[in-house]
């Protein structure tokens, strides 16, 4: 069988081409350091099972069976990256959602954002309007996660359902901090005008991304169904990419504009704290 020897330093690889015990050939031969580190990170993460969401680190240390000083160095790269995070009450550590994000992307999967719930509840519960948190796919908008208010309004925003982006808050708060070829895909396209308030001329809608932007939310009033009003605000990453929206959508008559200052700053401020959840601290 045919072998390949390369030589750095002290370490010597050989790639064997039997699929069966070649990585358990290379593993040996790559004794190094940071391998093993590599492994015990991941087992860390492998801890987390849906009965065991949050562990100390004490718990973590003897189960990987890695001095606690050790375990609180790995623990403290993976909450810096997102991928654990501190619970403020119970000083222990659960799953992080930086595992949503693989370069800035999040997977359509309403469970990977079930630790944003309590966050989404709460702001149901202050406010008494249905919140979603969204993803933009193409040059649609994708209800990823819901929940309800108390009296809930009939809405084509159903999990997985796509919507015009260029024409609901929630897709244009995600649109705005888009790269400018995303942008410009999107104002090529027919702007379709849903209702006599849909916003379909480019350089007008351009004008729009570049104030939601500027204010880092969107507000949707008639563009999309009339007598509804959508206010949304943006969800970051750990890379400071912004990658989804959370927003609330209710009738005009009872989100009227003299409310619009408190919903903008309880959704900004739900929004911002998912956004840590994520890994991103600004």
């Amino acid at each position: 069988m045919t072998q390949y020897g390369v030589n750095f330093k002290n370490i010597q690889i050989k790639t064997n081409f039997s699929y069966d015990k070649g990585w358990v050939y290379m593993e040996k031969k790559m004794n190094e350091p940071y391998l093993s580190s590599v492994k015990n990170v991941m087992r860390i993460l492998r801890l987390y099972k849906e009965r065991q969401n949050e562990l100390s680190v004490t718990e973590i240390a003897n189960m990987i069976d890695v001095p606690k000083s050790t375990t609180h160095w790995y623990i403290k790269l993976l909450e810096k990256e997102g991928f654990l995070s501190k619970n403020p009450r119970t000083k222990r550590y659960r799953l992080g959602l930086a595992l949503l994000t693989l370069g800035g992307v999040v997977f359509s999967h309403k469970d990977l954002y079930k630790e944003a719930l309590p966050i989404v509840q709460n702001l149901v519960n202050q406010l008494d309007e249905t919140a979603q948190i969204c993803l933009l796919e193409n040059d649609d908008v994708v209800y990823l996660f819901r929940t309800e208010c108390s009296n809930p309004v009939r809405l084509l925003t159903q999990i997985g359902r796509r919507n015009p982006v260029h024409c609901t808050s929630e897709g244009l708060t995600i649109l705005a901090f888009q790269d400018e070829k995303t942008i410009g895909s999107v104002l090529r396209n027919e702007l379709h005008g849903y209702t006599p308030y849909t916003i379909t001329d480019p350089v007008h809608l351009k004008t729009e991304l570049e104030n939601i932007k500027e204010k880092k939310y969107a507000i949707s009033k008639d563009q999309y169904y009339q007598g509804f009003v959508g206010i949304a605000a943006p969800i970051y990453d750990f890379k400071e990419t912004v990658v989804s929206s959370l927003s609330m959508i209710g009738p005009t008559s009872r989100i009227t504009e003299d409310k619009y200052p408190i919903f903008i700053e309880k959704i900004r401020k739900a929004a911002g704290e998912i956004s840590e959840m994520l890994g991103y601290y600004k």
